[in-house]
């Protein structure tokens, strides 16, 4: 039996406090817009689902006005899926160990942890150009 040890990288994680949640979200929304995540739930008892795999960000913020659940809006031009996570708890941005956002956690009051993921975490100034968007 051969072992391959690798080095244990210690996650980072950014608490976001509830306060600034809509602000975040929006800041997290402009910031990431175009970028190409999959959205992933785990329910309390650890199983996984995929919602979306690979498609642009269109944003993450509030499902409505009044709401504390949170909408993530993705897709492009074959269509448009809104994944809406109710009674969400605690939210997390997990970072590359050089500082770039890996992921956005939302964790619901129902032990559900639903997770953005970016197929190639960056950081924001290291992106050599805007995604294209389509306006009237």
């Amino acid at each position: 039996m051969v072992l391959t040890l690798r080095p244990i990288l210690k996650m980072a994680i950014r608490d976001l406090g509830r306060n600034s949640w809509r602000e975040e979200l929006d800041s997290f929304s402009r910031q990431h817009e175009g970028w190409i995540v999959s959205i992933i739930t785990r329910d309390s008892k650890g199983d996984m689902t995929v919602a979306a795999r690979d498609v642009p960000l269109q944003g993450v913020g509030p499902a409505s006005p009044r709401s504390n659940n949170i909408a993530i809006i993705v897709g492009g031009d074959q269509g448009h899926l809104t994944h809406e996570i109710r009674e969400p708890a605690a939210l997390q941005i997990d970072l590359t160990p050089d500082g770039a956002e890996r992921a956005l956690l939302v964790h619901g009051n129902d032990g559900t942890t639903t997770t953005i993921e970016f197929r190639s975490p960056m950081r924001p100034e290291e992106v050599d150009g805007l995604p294209a968007r389509d306006h009237p």
